[in-house]
C-alpha cells in the first residue's frame, strides 16, 4: 500500500511545544485513553532500556501472553517500534490507527513525532488486546509521552549515565530524578545497579511514593561462560541461564529482567526461554563473514565503555576496524579514548543528512594514534572497511547502523 502517511510523522519535529504531558494527556483523551486499557512494564534510563524491553518481552511471550513492544529508536522505519508478539505492525494497521492519531490532533497545539508515535502505539495495542505492553521511553521519564500511563505493572530504571544533559540536566542525581519520574505511588520498580547519587535520588523517590523497591544484586550475577554465539550464566539460585544477547553489560540488564519477571509473577521457565530466546539487533551484534563485523548502538560514553570491554572479552588480542558515525551533540572524544586502543584503523562517517550528524572530516581528525578514513556514503565505508584484515566494529549512531545492517544481510541473509 501507499505509505504517504507515514509523512505524518516524519515531518514533524523532534520537539513543536513546551516540555509537559498536558498535549500527550490531551490527545489520549481524545482517543478514548487507549493508555487505560493496558498492562505495562514501564522501562527509563539512559543504556540498556532496549536490551531488557526485548527481554521482558520475550518472557511474557514464553509464558503465554499476548505482548505489546514499544521501542525507539527504529533502525530502518518507524513500524519497527510497534510489535505484538515479536511482530511489527502491518503498513494497513499503521495507516488506520494513524488517521485515528491525526483526526484526534485537529485543534490541539501540534504533538511532536514521539507523541504521535505513541499515541498510535497506545490504539494499536489496544485494538490488539495486549495483555501487557512493554515501554521503553524516548527521552528521560518524567515528562516523557509514555509517562501518562498510570499504574504501571512494574517500572524499571535501568543505568543511568550523562547524556541529553542539555534536556535532563548537567549531573548523575538531576538525571536520575528524571528517570525517576516513572515510578507511581505504590507500583513496583525495579533498578538496575547505579551510581551512588543516582541511587540516592531512586530510592528517595520509592520511599516517598510507597513504591516497593527490588535492586538488582550484581553480587548475585556468577558469569559461567561466552563466545560470540552467546553466553551463560547464573544469577542467585537461578542456575545455568543461556542469553542470546552478547556482552558483560548485558548479564546486568537481564539481571532487571528477571527481577521485573519476578515481580510479574513468570515461572522460572519462563524466565528462561525469555533470555535464551530475546533478540535486539545491533547491539554487540555479531555477523560472521569476511571481515566479520560486531554492530553495537553504543552512542555515548557509557555505552562505548560496555562496547570496548566486551571487544576486550570477546575478541582477545585482536584489533577493530572501526566504522564509526556518531551525532554532534554526544559526548563523541570519550567515545574515541575509549575505543581507540584497540583500533587498528577508524573508517569516519556521518550518520545522516542533518545539522547534528558530525561531519565525519572531523571525527576523523579528531582520531589520535591510528590511520583514520573517511567515506561520504555507506557502501564507499564498506569498501574501505573490507579493504584490510581485520574485523570490523560499526559504532555509533543507530541512524547509520540499522541501514548497515540492512546492506550486510542483503548480501548473506543467512549470516554467513
Amino acid at each position: 500500500m501507499n505509505d504517504d502517511f507515514l509523512q505524518f510523522y516524519t515531518d514533524t519535529p523532534k520537539f513543536t511545544h513546551a516540555p509537559g504531558l498536558q498535549v500527550m494527556a490531551a490527545l489520549c483523551g481524545r482517543l478514548g485513553q487507549p493508555q487505560r486499557q493496558l498492562r505495562c512494564v514501564h522501562i527509563a534510563g539512559t543504556n540498556g532500556k532496549g536490551s531488557c524491553a526485548a527481554m521482558v518481552s520475550a518472557m511474557l511471550r514464553a509464558a503465554g501472553y499476548r505482548t505489546g513492544l514499544y521501542t525507539s529508536p527504529d533502525l530502518i522505519g518507524p513500524w519497527e517500534r510497534i510489535k505484538v508478539d515479536g511482530v511489527d505492525i502491518t503498513l494497513n494497521d499503521f495507516a488506520r490507527v494513524t488517521r485515528r492519531v491525526q483526526a484526534a490532533c485537529a485543534g490541539l497545539d501540534e504533538p511532536s513525532y514521539f507523541e504521535k508515535m505513541t499515541a498510535a502505539a497506545f490504539l494499536y495495542f489496544a485494538d490488539r488486546q495486549c495483555d501487557y505492553v512493554v515501554l521503553e521511553t524516548g527521552l528521560g521519564g518524567r515528562l516523557d509521552a509514555t509517562n501518562v500511563i498510570e499504574k504501571p505493572a512494574v517500572s524499571v530504571i535501568m543505568p543511568i549515565g550523562l547524556d541529553h544533559t542539555a534536556v535532563l540536566g548537567g549531573t548523575l542525581a538531576a538525571i536520575a530524578g528524571e528517570k525517576a519520574g516513572i515510578v507511581k505511588p505504590g507500583r513496583p520498580v525495579v533498578c538496575a545497579p547505579q551510581p551512588p547519587e543516582a541511587e540516592a535520588v531512586i530510592r528517595a523517590r520509592c520511599e516517598g511514593l510507597d513504591a516497593p523497591l527490588h535492586m538488582v544484586d550484581i553480587k548475585k550475577i556468577h558469569p559461567l561462560s561466552h563466545d560470540l554465539t552467546g553466553q551463560r550464566f547464573s544469577y542467585g539460585q537461578l542456575q545455568a541461564l543461556s542469553l542470546s544477547l552478547l556482552g558483560a553489560h548485558q548479564l546486568e540488564n537481564a539481571s532487571a529482567a528477571i527481577e521485573a519477571g519476578r515481580v510479574l509473577g513468570l515461572g522460572e521457565e519462563h524466565i528462561r526461554a525469555g533470555l535464551a530466546s530475546a533478540k535486539w539487533p545491533c547491539r554487540f551484534e555479531h555477523i560472521p563473514g569476511r571481515p566479520p563485523f560486531i554492530l553495537d548502538g553504543a552512542h555515548n560514553a557509557h555505552g562505548a565503555a560496555a562496547l570496548a570491554e566486551g571487544l576486550w572479552d570477546y575478541c582477545p588480542g585482536q584489533r577493530f576496524t572501526f566504522l564509526m558515525g556518531v551525532m554532534a551533540d554526544k559526548d563523541w572524544r570519550d567515545m574515541l579514548a575509549l575505543l581507540q586502543p584497540l583500533a587498528a584503523r577508524f573508517v569516519c562517517i556521518a550518520p545522516e543528512d542533518g545539522p547534528r550528524a558530525l561531519p565525519a572530516a572531523e571525527l576523523a581528525a579528531a582520531v589520535d594514534g591510528a590511520p583514520a578514513q573517511t567515506a561520504d556514503s555507506l557502501p564507499q565505508a564498506l569498501a574501505l572497511c573490507r579493504a584490510h584484515d581485520e574485523p570490523v566494529c560499526a559504532c555509533g549512531s543507530l541512524y547509520y547502523i540499522g541501514r548497515l545492517r540492512a546492506l550486510l544481510k542483503e548480501e548473506d541473509p543467512c549470516g554467513r
